[in-house]
């Protein structure tokens, strides 16, 4: 018999073999970009309220085959952070884990919507998923290498049409928050980011972002990078760029506001960031070899704008979300 357990203090220790089993799958199936943090630090996460999630156990053989890891944001969002199992059955295992999760949740206040990366082996769950009322965006990994002579190439040989007049691009410079995240704010407001991050949906929401970005919460920022176009001296478009990992660059977000769309300008910025990018290297500014975006698989124009520039793809997950609306559905309907 397959049973579900909500992970305590008390029951923390039945995690530890399956958890030393995931640490080692963490990086190469299940394509989470560090290390699990130690199990000794796991377990002060969810003494603390932290971390929180449930363990599956087959009663058949006394032992744990699954768990699933979630947190709550600041945002005002839930973040599953991983779903791990050993079973064949993936109906199995999210039954026992997602249907006790959103009847927990529906309880709490302070979140408006469940976000899911459901990267590596956790795309086998994308079938089923659905039934719990969860809605799914596709996502892919596009990445520029620095060390493939063809796709340097295709970025120098790149030519974005002219500028208008009145606009200018410019390096990342402090005075521009407040216009910088009034672009942010109007470029995502009615994007996918915003169904799985409410902070798209404010202004306050959209400093906090760049905040996160610029103070090196979201990898090592690197401002002369990342750039900022400007309309009459306003901020009008942003592409932002930083360390992530090692030797791996990423640009966490890019866009512009709706006022300048389809004038080429998303491509001189991601050219402009891009070329600078490759030019700290050379000065010894950076250690990169490879810088990486995430686009939703749906947004063709993004996806021949980075080919334009040489990037390739590299891989697609699902990413899914659930809104509390729906989530308070499923505890009335009993879905699936």
């Amino acid at each position: 018999m397959i049973r579900a357990h909500r992970i305590t203090s008390e029951t923390i220790d039945c995690l530890q073999a399956i958890y030393a089993r995931f640490a080692l799958r963490a990086k190469t199936e299940y394509r989470w970009a560090y290390e699990p943090i130690p199990f000794e630090s796991f377990k002060i996460a969810i003494t603390q309220g932290r971390m929180a999630g449930y363990w599956v156990e087959d009663t058949t053989i006394e032992d744990t085959v699954g768990f699933m890891l979630y947190c709550r944001e600041a945002h005002r969002s839930i973040e599953i952070n991983v779903i791990y199992s050993e079973l064949e059955d993936k109906k199995v295992i999210l039954d026992k884990l997602i249907v006790p999760f959103i009847q927990d949740v529906r309880e709490l206040d302070g979140w408006d919507v469940i976000s899911y990366a459901m990267l590596g082996e956790q795309e086998n769950f994308v079938r089923t998923i659905n039934w719990y009322g969860f809605k799914p965006v596709g996502q892919a990994i596009v990445q520029f290498d620095m060390m493939d002579s063809i796709s340097m190439q295709i970025m120098a040989q790149q030519k974005p049409p002219e500028l208008a007049e009145n606009m200018t691009l410019s390096p990342w410079q402090p005075q521009w928050i407040g216009g910088v995240a009034e672009s942010i704010h109007e470029a995502f407001l009615k994007s996918s980011d915003a169904w799985w991050d409410p902070r798209f949906r404010s202004l306050p929401g959209a400093k906090e972002v760049l905040a996160l970005i610029t103070s090196g919460e979201m990898g090592r920022f690197l401002p002369d990078c990342s750039m900022i176009a400007l309309q009459d001296e306003t901020p009008v478009g942003f592409c932002f760029v930083v360390q992530s990992a090692d030797f791996t660059g990423n640009i966490p977000l890019i866009g512009v506001r709706p006022s300048v769309k389809k004038k080429g300008l998303g491509l001189h910025l991601l050219q402009h960031a891009l070329r600078q990018t490759v030019q700290s290297v050379l000065d010894g500014k950076a250690n990169l070899l490879k810088v990486s975006a995430t686009l939703d698989t749906d947004n063709i124009s993004a996806i021949k704008m980075y080919r334009r520039m040489g990037f390739r793809e590299d891989y697609n997950y699902p990413h899914v979300f659930l809104t509390r609306e729906r989530a308070l559905a499923f505890q009335r309907n009993k879905w699936c």
